[in-house]
């Protein structure tokens, strides 16, 4: 089952995306099982693929999960506060098909944003392509050590 959220109004910054996570976590959490969550905003459906994020000791990991794309059809943006994947899966329906019993395949425009907490090196980024997934690898840039102690004077 699909929730449908419907946004009066543009996602002009990054508060309200959060608070559009915040719910998608809110409705998976009710229902007890991962569902997808469309979002319409601007009169544009826009659905959200199921993502990953984790780390191991040198890097993020997003991975994503988008089973038919080519990479043409996906485009990566990174900035220093966010990472965000979109793209647009073409419908191919069948001419003969006179009605469909179940539908649980999105297409049309997608985008998965992932908010980074932590300064990434840009010059080594990688994504890669494998049996039905997207992975993007931010490692992590080594943050200098430049703790000082403070002395408190009486």
């Amino acid at each position: 089952m699909q929730r449908v959220i419907y946004l009066r109004r543009a996602v002009l910054d990054r508060d309200q995306q959060g608070l559009q996570q915040q719910l998608e976590r809110v409705f998976q959490r009710q229902w007890g099982q991962r569902k997808t969550v469309i979002v319409i905003a601007n009169n544009q459906e826009v659905w959200r693929p199921p993502t990953d994020v984790y780390e191991n000791d040198t890097a993020f990991i997003v991975k994503v999960e988008l089973p038919g794309m080519r990479d043409g059809e996906v485009e990566i943006l990174l900035d220093e506060r966010s990472l965000r994947i979109s793209g647009s899966r073409p419908e191919i329906r069948d001419e003969h098909l006179s009605c469909y019993h179940q539908m649980g395949v999105n297409y049309g425009p997608f985008e998965a944003e992932v908010f980074l907490s932590r300064s990434i090196d840009h010059e080594r980024v990688a994504a890669h392509y494998d049996d039905g997934f997207l992975f993007v690898e931010l490692p992590k840039r080594d943050m200098p050590n430049n703790r000082v102690r403070v002395q408190i004077s009486e």
